[in-house]
């Protein structure tokens, strides 16, 4: 409960998805999990949504994947994904200043996520956790993507842009593939 009410009240200057892999890692260190992470431009070969999604971001807050495996190989692989939207512009299809207020929470689904793998961890349950975090903040800059744009996803389907205000969906997309 702690971990989630700390990330979510984070202000989103203060937490991008390079705070978010670094949360991740805090808590992985004290269970024995293994972490992995696919960030920047190495996410456009194997999650294309992620990356399209995280483009238009500044270098400091690139996209990424995060994942954090625990558990002995012989459990059953119970997997758990929580959006990382760590602050929604909304993109190009900006959304009014009233409705940026609180985006700094559009990735409370990662914080939950997060706390349920480390709260497995800690019970020791016989399973083998695989959490993943697609962590992006959903800027404006030149080359965001755009409406119109079509961005093949890890699965091989194309997807066409309709509103880049629609990120969840294709970072989740990616990260559930």
């Amino acid at each position: 409960v702690t971990l989630v009410r700390d990330l979510a009240n984070t202000p989103a200057a203060d937490l991008g998805p390079a705070e978010l892999e670094a949360a991740v890692r805090q808590q992985a260190e004290p269970i024995g999990a293994d972490v992995r992470v696919i960030s920047g431009t190495d996410l456009e070969k194997g999650y294309p949504l992620i990356a399209a999604v995280g483009r238009a971001a500044s270098k400091d807050r690139a996209p990424r994947l995060i994942e954090l495996e625990w558990g002995r190989p012989d459990h059953p692989r119970v997997a758990v994904i929580g959006k990382g939207v760590c602050f929604d512009s909304g993109g190009l299809d900006l959304k009014p200043a009233s409705g940026m207020r609180l985006m700094k929470k559009d990735m409370g689904g990662a914080a939950h996520a997060l706390a349920l793998a480390s709260l497995i961890a800690a019970e020791r349950i016989p399973v083998r956790v695989h959490l993943l975090i697609p962590a992006v903040e959903n800027a404006v800059s030149g080359n965001a993507f755009r409406p119109g744009d079509i961005v093949k996803s890890r699965q091989g389907l194309h997807v066409e842009i309709d509103n880049t205000d629609a990120e969840a969906r294709l970072i989740l997309a990616d990260a559930l593939t």
